[in-house]
């Protein structure tokens, strides 16, 4: 029974070849082997170094573009004016909206002082400049906002959290 890679043969035809033929063979083996190296381990892990590489300077600028959007999230709020507490922050919402055109269809106490604004009909430049109106000038912002399209107008439900006392 002869095994499947059988050692002997290949020394008795490795020393049946001329020297001049051993040193042929050995130099292609070795040419192939540096192929394979080449082509089968460096080459690959040079593109994923350079993959790497790209990829983190990616991801250092888009940190660096964090950093300066909540610089500027952060500066933006610190000039917001206080936000009405008690009876006075709902009174605010309710009367910016009347003097921004949004007419208020629904309003409802959430619990625990949460004000819940319903608008059944009202353009979105409308709806979105009173948000905006009323951060700016009384430092209230929504907590959650649920807009749809009816009929080519919006229909939207605000959830307002009054500021800790």
């Amino acid at each position: 029974m002869t095994r499947p890679f059988d050692t002997t043969r290949l020394a008795d035809w490795w020393q049946a070849r001329e020297p001049r033929e051993r040193r042929m063979v050995a130099v292609m083996l070795a040419a192939l082997a540096a192929f394979v190296l080449w082509y089968g381990v460096i080459a690959p892990l040079r593109q994923a170094r350079d993959d790497a590489r790209a990829r983190h300077a990616d991801a250092v600028a888009a940190a660096r573009e964090i950093e300066r959007a909540l610089a500027r999230i952060e500066a933006s709020t610190a000039r917001l004016p206080p936000s009405p507490t008690g009876d006075a922050f709902a009174t605010t919402i309710i009367d910016s909206a009347g003097a921004a055109g949004v007419a208020i269809s629904r309003q409802d106490d959430g619990g625990d002082g949460v004000l819940v604004i319903a608008i059944d009909a009202v353009d979105a430049p409308a709806l979105f400049g009173w948000i905006d109106a009323l951060r700016r000038e009384h430092g209230i912002a929504p907590l959650a906002l649920q807009v749809d399209k009816r009929d080519g107008r919006l229909r939207a439900e605000l959830r307002f959290v009054p500021p800790p006392p």
